[in-house]
């Protein structure tokens, strides 16, 4: 921008820079995520968070802890599981989740592909989803239709942000006295069958 290019950063929110950006609401994807779960009569919820160095697994564990928070639910240490996106780090949270002396009855997962993970073991355990365990992914990843259950997650709208970021590139281009926008798109939460309401004491 100094040297007088137009630039449009995507997916990442920039808060110090004049430059435009275009980024999914990756806390308010989050906090819909446990809403749920709460309104599902959950309150002991974990969260396996992705690499929290990374904005959006950062965001992600802001919006459970807000969603918590706003309920008047306590946040417990012990029932986040800091990762770093890999499936074998999710493997060991699950584990660690699982086999807890006072286990969370549902769980907020940073990503699909961990989310599938957790399934596994939880499978492996003798456990079963949902009956056992609640399961909310982030992403909506294809490959969530084809689990045991189907995954329950939210959704990024990568299409959108694609095109509103030629948009605002167009824009920058064509602007005789360039002025920086910032954008932040809503993500969806998409129910299907890896939660059900919490029935015990």
């Amino acid at each position: 921008m100094a040297r007088g290019i137009p630039s449009v950063v995507i997916n990442y929110y920039v808060d110090d820079l004049s430059v435009s950006c275009i980024a999914i609401d990756n806390a308010g994807g989050a906090e819909s995520a446990v809403n749920y779960l709460i309104q599902l009569g959950h309150k002991k919820i974990a969260h396996i968070t992705g690499d929290v160095m990374t904005q959006a697994a950062a965001k992600r564990l802001e919006g459970y802890k807000r969603a918590l928070e706003k309920n008047n639910i306590k946040v417990r240490e012990d029932y986040i599981f800091q990762t770093d996106y890999s499936r074998g780090a999710a493997r060991t949270a699950a584990e660690q989740l699982v086999k807890a002396a006072d286990p969370a009855t549902a769980v907020f997962v940073a990503s699909d592909a961990m989310a599938l993970e957790v399934m596994a073991v939880v499978r492996e355990l003798g456990k079963k989803i949902p009956d056992d365990l609640s399961i909310v992914g982030f992403d909506d990843n294809p490959s969530g239709l084809y689990g045991p259950v189907g995954l329950t997650t939210v959704r990024q709208p990568l299409i959108r942000m694609a095109e509103e970021s030629v948009k605002e590139l167009n824009r920058l281009i064509g602007a005789a006295k360039s002025t920086s926008k910032k954008i932040l798109l809503p993500a969806e939460l998409i129910i299907r069958e890896s939660c059900k309401p919490f029935t015990g004491g």
